[in-house]
């Protein structure tokens, strides 16, 4: 499914090569988290990989659709490990990283967006993005977390800045968010929902996009 979708937007893409600038690429982040003293040594890592495809409409405007995947802390995007916290009614807290007790967080994440370049400077542009998207958290292990879901829908606002670095090729990076979101678990009634501006490490993507 996930593939087909994706599939279905790169053979659009190629439909109105003609009349707009197609362009396939993405985002990434990464962080490792160490825990020492206290008689237990612990680390593990997060990391997101998010591409993207879409078509430039014009020289400030672009379309597209992102589909990804992170895991660890990372999983959680915009949502806070607080906001899980309180939604599974459990104990967890940046562990979800370096778990003793094997827990595991994975997300997909599926998001139609909008671009536009508010400043250029040279090779340089200022942009904003928004964007609509799902999020399916999957939490899994045999400790206090243990297998819980969350269906997860966010709207968006992400400043960001690019570079090209010649006709093809333009390096990007975001960081942070500004808008609302709410989430679900699943097979239960609660649920959390936030609006605000989060703007952390966490949240920092950085990537590359090849137009052609």
């Amino acid at each position: 499914m996930k593939k087909s979708i994706f599939a279905l937007v790169l053979m659009s893409c190629f439909a109105l090569g003609a009349k707009a600038q197609c362009f396939v690429g993405g985002s990434f982040g990464f962080t490792s988290s160490k825990l020492s003293g206290g008689g237990a040594d612990k680390d593990g890592s997060s990391f997101k990989i998010l591409p993207e495809i879409g078509y430039q409409m014009d020289e400030d405007m672009a379309i597209g659709l992102q589909i990804g995947y992170s895991h660890g802390y990372a999983a959680f995007g915009s949502l806070s490990v607080t906001d899980f916290k309180a939604l599974v009614n459990t104990a967890i807290s940046t562990y979800a990283d370096i778990s003793e007790d094997n827990t595991k967080l994975n997300s997909f994440t599926f998001a139609p967006f909008i671009r536009y370049n508010l400043v250029k400077m040279g090779n340089a542009k200022l942009f904003v993005e928004g964007s609509v998207g799902y999020s399916n958290i999957k939490s899994e292990g045999t400790g206090r977390v243990g297998e819980r879901k969350m269906d997860v829908l966010e709207i968006a606002l992400r400043p960001g800045i690019s570079y090209q670095l010649n006709s093809s090729i333009s390096a990007m990076a975001k960081l942070g968010s500004l808008g609302y979101m709410s989430g679900k678990e699943k097979d239960s009634d609660q649920k959390i929902t936030r609006f605000g501006l989060d703007a952390d490490t966490y949240n920092l993507m950085l990537g590359l996009n090849f137009h052609f």
